[in-house]
């Protein structure tokens, strides 16, 4: 079997497969089937410390997590600006580009810094696919920068591949979220008061004293962990919290992140790097290809990834930025939905000078409509190998091997 760079576990349900495996599967192997419905539908793969799967898992070697560098001092303006350079670069060579743009902070920053440092004729060769949901959710920035000012493609009807063959190259900012570790986080601290009210004796008053800490991300992560397992439990889904929880998986998938934590050299010290750690190292590989699964056709996969598409944020300096700027106001400066990626808000608003973005801005998760386009035909998709196959739950040679890591696995 080729090692897989990314799997993904969505079963029809009429064809009642999951049953079926969690019954032969072993104890971890059933705990792994549930930690499916907790990050839904991806498998966690480390690219760095040790990290067990069922099945096995390999590091793209574009996804490669660079040298962690403790003296890398270029601000995330600085590396923003570089990056935009190197894709004017790109144009300079007689490339034609396609920024998937949603409105949200992740794909603003990669428009201001090409429209920062761009010239109005190189900017003539980047298109803008975007939608309505686009100019709602950013509308002072769309109409002054964008409307009738640059090329607008429709994304609702443009797919990756569509791009391709339009000669373009897609410029996506799949993996912002993993350089600042926002999604979980936010759930977190937006769940924090009812998580503390599960608890009862001294934890709970403990806990409950930091709830208005501004500080409350900076402090370390293990002073949490009575919040951390339930959090981490299926039952308590995107931040709202059940009646009843599976604690034992919960319990489980903290310490395995722990010991992850612990095996590798990036400094994990607080709350906020608990959660940066598990986007930025667990998820950072399903965040950075979900796109070309989703949004290319099947045979179009590996030219997508391996030639045509440029992940905006998935370069060295990014990465080194995100390492070197733990607990410093960087990423969220207090734990609220208005104060995450912070060092991204001010680089907008530097642009834009846009007060209510800069101060109210929250996350949209525009993703999803992206993968409703392609949603059913890969509900029965299971992973992509490190051939760029693509594995299918309909074929019993693949619920065969499914099946076989599931018995044997240990965790």
């Amino acid at each position: 079997m080729s090692p897989f760079y990314i799997t993904i576990t969505r079963e029809r349900p009429d064809l009642g497969l999951w049953k079926r495996f969690y019954r032969v599967a072993s104890d971890k192997g059933r705990f792994w089937l549930d930690l499916a419905k907790r990050f839904r539908p991806n498998t966690l793969t480390a690219r760095k410390g040790i990290w067990s799967t069922p099945w096995p898992m390999a590091v793209h070697p574009q996804l490669a997590m660079p040298t962690y560098d403790p003296d890398f001092k270029r601000t995330f303006g600085e590396v923003s600006d570089h990056r935009a350079l190197e894709i004017r670069d790109l144009i300079r060579q007689g490339r034609r580009l396609a920024l998937f743009y949603s409105g949200g902070i992740d794909s603003t920053v990669c428009a201001v810094a090409m429209l920062k440092n761009l010239s109005s004729e190189e900017m003539k060769e980047v298109t803008f696919c975007c939608n309505i949901n686009s100019a709602t959710e950013n509308p002072v920035f769309f109409y002054r920068h964008l409307h009738n000012k640059v090329a607008l493609l429709d994304s609702t009807r443009t797919q990756y591949s569509d791009l391709i063959a339009m000669g373009y190259y897609p410029i996506t900012a799949d993996t912002g979220d993993d350089i600042f570790g926002t999604e979980q986080a936010t759930q977190f601290y937006f769940s924090y008061a009812q998580l503390v009210d599960q608890l009862r004796g001294p934890a709970r008053a403990g806990l409950s004293a930091l709830q208005d800490d501004p500080g409350l991300m900076e402090r370390p992560y293990k002073k949490f962990s009575d919040l951390l397992i339930p959090f981490l439990s299926p039952g308590f889904g995107f931040g709202a919290v059940a009646k009843t929880y599976s604690r034992d998986i919960g319990e489980w998938l903290y310490h395995k992140i722990v010991h992850n934590m612990e095996t590798q050299d990036v400094p994990i010290h607080s709350l906020h790097d608990f959660f940066w750690w598990i986007i930025f190292n667990l998820r950072y590989t399903h965040c950075a290809l979900r796109g070309p699964l989703f949004y290319s056709s099947a045979e179009g996969v590996k030219a997508a990834i391996t030639t045509y598409l440029i992940n905006w944020f998935n370069t060295p300096d990014y990465q080194r930025w995100s390492m070197a700027n733990n607990n410093n106001g960087q990423k969220i400066c207090r734990p609220t939905a208005t104060h995450y990626k912070w060092a991204a808000r001010n680089y907008i608003y530097d642009f834009d000078h846009n007060d209510w973005y800069f101060k109210y801005k929250i996350k949209s998760v525009s993703l999803y409509g992206l993968l409703q386009n392609n949603y059913d035909a890969f509900r029965m998709m299971f992973a992509l190998d490190s051939d760029y196959q693509l594995h299918w739950l309909s074929d019993a040679q693949v619920q065969h091997e499914f099946e076989g890591g599931l018995q044997a696995f240990q965790g």
